[in-house]
């Protein structure tokens, strides 16, 4: 029997669930490679613009 596959739970503006495949469909955050790289760039640009603000 085929294991289930596990979805990305981002859901986009209108409320639709990303199809995505999640990442690790064992942790507690399940979200596609699409979404993970996405968060990455954010924090990295948050800990940047942190940095330069003396914040860090």
């Amino acid at each position: 029997m085929p294991e289930r596959i596990v979805t990305c739970r981002v859901l986009s503006g209108r409320g639709n669930q990303c199809t995505g495949e999640a990442v690790d469909p064992d942790a507690d955050l399940k979200i596609c490679a699409r979404h993970l790289g996405e968060a990455q760039r954010l924090i990295h640009a948050a800990f940047q613009r942190a940095q330069r603000t003396g914040q860090a």
